[in-house]
């Protein structure tokens, strides 16, 4: 018989025990021997001794026949008799010993039982288990789902505002409704930019959201990847300025058309080119492109302060900032090199990391070209 338990069967059942008695083993092994030897010792002893003694005792003829027959009765009970201690000495030793083997075999299968029944109690403690963290699993991503759903309901409610909001203070900045004083103008120009430092971080909860919900839609289009690279710099550019930075480029031969979402390329620049920007005080911020084979290779170096090692690991990880605490010095939510690294993972690339403390960071990701033409 096999018994099933957690997933593995039973093996075939061991064989009886051997037997453990010392004196059974000798029993089975010498004993029939030595019978039949000491028997034979003693039947030719006592019938070539009696003879030759009645003989001499008796010698009437009818007395010796006599003498001899009794003689036959008591070898037969002599006989009978060791005959008899021998087999009830050996059957002592025999049941003994098939007593302990039986018991043995008790304990075997008391033993087994208990192992059977360890089975199948672990078989259920682990479906239970299994069970429970499946419905656990089941309602961490239902709540997940929710989350995104809401993230992303809310943060498109609130971007409408925004834009209201945006749109307004540039007609008053612009002078459209009227004309204003200087303190009016720095008050606006407040608004706009606090505005459009929340509208910036509402459409990154917004795509975070949409990423993990599985509602980002992607575009796929062929076009001209030096075009998106001069638009991302320029827009990048008056930042640099502002902080006296030196913004260099290297496209080398040219980078040509790829087939890709061109919005999400420009924003994956876009994020890293910011980045590397508000965290560099002085020196340069460069952006590298080269293309090799089916695919494109790019590079935002910079000269800032770096990051430390124990910090890299956690860089891509949503919400996380190197610089954070009461002592903050740089806006942010910490959800754009998150956004990038899920962003270049859906469009079916790979982004890294590479910094050394207080010499500047490098990142650098590649991009599949498509079926785009090299120039």
């Amino acid at each position: 018989m096999t018994e099933q338990a957690g997933g593995c069967g039973r093996g075939p059942d061991p064989p009886y025990a051997p037997l453990e008695s010392a004196h059974a083993r000798q029993w089975l092994r010498r004993g029939p021997l030595v019978v039949a030897a000491t028997y034979a010792l003693i039947s030719w002893s006592y019938i070539a001794g009696s003879d030759h003694l009645l003989g001499r005792l008796f010698p009437n003829p009818e007395v010796l026949v006599r003498i001899s027959l009794y003689k036959g009765f008591a070898f037969v009970g002599l006989t009978a008799g060791l005959l008899y201690l021998v087999l009830w000495r050996g059957a002592a030793i025999i049941n003994q010993a098939f007593t302990k083997v039986r018991q043995q075999q008790i304990e075997i299968e008391q033993a087994r039982d208990l192992l059977r029944q360890a089975n199948e109690n672990l078989e259920a403690t682990v479906t239970e288990r299994t069970r429970d963290l499946a419905e656990a699993l089941e309602q961490a991503r239902r709540a997940d789902q929710l989350k995104s759903a809401f993230l992303a309901t809310m943060s498109h409610e609130l971007r409408t505002p925004l834009n209201s909001i945006l749109g307004f203070s540039g007609i008053l900045v612009q002078g459209l409704a009227g004309p204003l004083n200087p303190e009016q103008e720095r008050q606006l120009g407040m608004v706009s930019n606090s505005a459009r430092h929340l509208l910036e971080l509402i459409t990154d909860v917004l795509d975070l959201s949409k990423i993990e919900a599985g509602q980002l839609t992607l575009a796929s289009e062929a076009f001209n990847l030096g075009d998106s690279l001069q638009k991302t710099l320029e827009t990048i550019r008056p930042q640099a300025l502002a902080k006296n930075l030196i913004l260099e480029a290297d496209f080398g031969p040219g980078p040509g058309r790829i087939v890709s979402d061109r919005r999400r390329v420009e924003q994956i620049l876009l994020n890293l080119l910011s980045n590397a920007v508000k965290f560099t005080e002085q020196g340069m911020v460069r952006l590298g492109v080269r293309r090799v084979e089916d695919r494109v290779y790019f590079e935002v170096r910079d000269s800032g302060p770096g990051i430390k090692v124990e910090d890299l690991e956690s860089l891509f990880k949503p919400f996380f900032q190197v610089d954070s605490g009461l002592n903050k010095q740089h806006e942010g939510t910490g959800l754009g090199l998150s956004i990038c690294r899920r962003l270049v993972d859906l469009l079916g690339g790979e982004i890294q990391a590479e910094s050394t403390w207080g010499q500047g960071s490098a990142f650098r990701f590649w991009l599949p070209t498509g079926s785009g033409e090299d120039a």
